[in-house]
């Protein structure tokens, strides 16, 4: 099989699920990981026989976007603030908005901190902002072993020292540390947003990791900032992703906890998806 027949291949097995510019999109992925051939390179030669592992692997990955597995799962990767970020089915895949968040806290010119990220996942918070802040300490906590494993490998890869912990938020933790900045990506999603769901994300990235009850759709920030008041530094900073449904329910929460100077902003979508607030 050549590139080209590929090419047909992936446009006819899943033109009918996706449309053709996601399509492209995953071709030209699958090209560029598995056969390092670009867009530009396989305009010139599109014509370049496939190596035989290639081809398999190729034909496997096309069995998997298939069956709606998502792009990342299949490759293993994921890009988030420019960097390179391994992924499988115990950690969450990056999003856009998230970006957004660290940006948020990059652009607050955060030096000489110590700072938590809760439910750290693939460590990708943690690792960014070890990367992008000068001479911060960062810690990253999450429930799961196994995603702490893949925290772990991103930020080694990443070229960042990040100390990783096997935590439960929802139980009382006793820790001396105290921190000028906490942040977390907690799940968020009601079972009312899961009917909204595409099956890639229901069937394939962590329920642990983004469902919450639906009685309590609050339930991990008021943990969070009950652990806060202990180990959250005086005019320390809280940071939070958010359900848009719920940003007024949050920022009632902050007020009520004692916290002020609080932010809620919208993302690229023009959603409330997160909030900034400093406690006194």
């Amino acid at each position: 099989m050549n590139l080209e027949q590929f090419h047909k291949l992936i446009r006819n097995r899943l033109n009918h699920k996706f449309d053709n510019n996601e399509v492209e999109e995953f071709f030209f992925r699958l090209i560029d990981y598995y056969c390092q051939i670009d867009k530009i390179k396989y305009i010139i030669n599109s014509k370049l026989e496939l190596k035989k592992k290639d081809e398999i692997n190729l034909i496997n990955s096309l069995d998997l976007l298939e069956n709606e597995s998502p792009i990342q799962y299949v490759i293993g990767q994921s890009q988030f603030m420019a960097m390179t970020f391994l992924v499988n089915h115990h950690v969450l895949i990056p999003r856009p908005e998230t970006e957004e968040l660290v940006r948020w806290i990059v652009q607050d010119l955060h030096s000489n901190k110590r700072v938590l990220d809760i439910g750290t996942g693939s460590g990708c918070i943690a690792t960014s902002l070890s990367k992008l802040m000068d001479n911060c300490i960062v810690h990253g906590w999450d429930i799961s072993s196994n995603a702490l494993d893949i925290a772990s490998k991103n930020s080694k890869n990443n070229s960042v020292n990040v100390k990783y912990d096997l935590v439960d938020i929802t139980n009382e933790k006793q820790c001396s540390e105290k921190f000028d900045i906490i942040v977390s990506n907690p799940p968020y999603v009601t079972q009312d947003d899961k009917l909204l769901m595409s099956k890639n994300v229901i069937s394939y990235e962590p329920h642990i990791a983004l469902f919450v009850k639906e009685n309590d759709p609050l339930f991990f920030y008021k943990k969070i900032l009950n652990f806060s008041k202990k180990n959250l530094i005086s005019n320390g900073t809280i940071y939070f992703e958010i359900n848009e449904n719920f940003s007024k329910q949050v920022n009632k929460l902050l007020k009520k906890e004692g916290f002020h100077d609080i932010i809620v902003r919208k993302d690229f979508r023009g959603k409330y998806r997160m909030v900034k607030a400093t406690k006194k």
